[in-house]
């Protein structure tokens, strides 16, 4: 209900209290209207939030006016009525930016960084698992070679072997600081997505 409709109905249902006391009861509605107005609420809003103007005129209507609703035109009363009817409540943020900001990142962006990042470890693990039995392999042919190779072939295997356990550290190091990293953009990822920026 618009507002002109809203105190059309109200005076309607006032209609047997005097003249002067329907205009100071509907110049109330409508301060509360102009309050509504000014924090963004649309007329239809602030009426539902008023009330039917016939339940409304009934709680004016019993006996009189200031036994019924503790109605007096003082300023603590329409401070009081404007605080229940237009609350000061921090608007809800749009969150449409950064949850499309979020969504749009990742799919474009993210997903093929972490694909690499992952990729590149799961190789260096590969490497790492292929340098250690070529170590093996290079020492396992010790016993076919002839003497003069066989110190060359021990020092080429133990600096392979050597060279994939240090391989391994790295990948461990490097497997443990990804997983950290991935969990910290997870929480920043929600924040962001629930709180904005």
């Amino acid at each position: 209900m618009t507002r002109e409709e809203y105190l059309a109905a109200l005076k309607r249902a006032l209609g047997s209290l005097k003249e002067t006391e329907i205009t100071e009861i509907c110049s109330d509605f409508e301060e509360h209207f102009s309050i509504g107005l000014s924090q963004g609420k649309t007329e239809h809003e602030i009426s539902a939030e008023l009330g039917d103007p016939r339940i409304v005129a009934d709680t004016y209507l019993n006996d009189n006016t200031e036994q019924a609703s503790g109605y007096r035109p003082t300023a603590q009363n329409t401070a009081a009525i404007t605080q229940t009817v237009a609350p000061n409540q921090v608007p809800e943020k749009d969150l449409t930016g950064p949850r499309l900001f979020v969504i749009l990142f990742n799919l474009f962006i993210m997903i093929w960084v972490a694909i690499s990042i992952y990729a590149t470890i799961v190789s260096l693990w590969a490497a790492t698992a292929g340098i250690l039995v070529a170590s093996g392999a290079v020492l396992t042919t010790i016993p076919i070679l002839p003497s003069g190779a066989v110190l060359g072939v021990i020092l080429a295997g133990i600096g392979l072997f050597f060279l994939a356990v240090c391989i391994g550290i790295l990948c461990f190091f490097l497997t443990k600081l990804s997983i950290i990293v991935t969990r910290e953009y997870v929480k920043w990822n929600k924040k962001v997505y629930n709180e904005g920026f």
